[in-house]
């Protein structure tokens, strides 16, 4: 199915709440190979319960089975649903891996402040 139009929320919490994967719940990601070297992604996210906008974990994953099936070759770009592109190192050691590196923009999305009397 085209990742673009599949339904990420419907199956997404399907399967996050299957019961394989309980009690916990897991994460979901959709992925579409591009090429060799390239990705697109599409995470729905427990906790969040809906789609999230990137994945660091998922798109590392997603990297690694992609390559375990022989699909793509370090590094790969991920393409992630906020259109930010996430660059995933990895060597292949046997039937694993070792070296895997995650390497994308990080950016300030939220300042607060605590209010101590509000700690007690």
């Amino acid at each position: 199915e085209d990742l673009e139009v599949a339904s990420v929320r419907e199956i997404g919490r399907l399967l996050r709440f299957h019961g394989q994967f309980q009690p916990a719940g897991t994460n979901v990601n959709f992925i579409s190979v591009v090429d060799r070297q390239n990705l697109k992604i599409r995470t729905y996210e427990r906790g969040v319960e809906a789609e999230t906008l990137a994945c660091g974990t998922g798109s590392v994953a997603a990297c690694l089975v992609a390559s375990a099936r022989g699909l793509v070759d370090s590094p790969t770009r991920v393409e992630t649903r906020s259109g930010e592109k996430l660059l995933v190192y990895y060597c292949r050691a046997g039937a694993g891996f070792s070296e895997v590196f995650l390497e994308g923009d990080a950016k300030i999305v939220y300042e607060g402040a605590i209010v101590p009397e509000f700690l007690s």
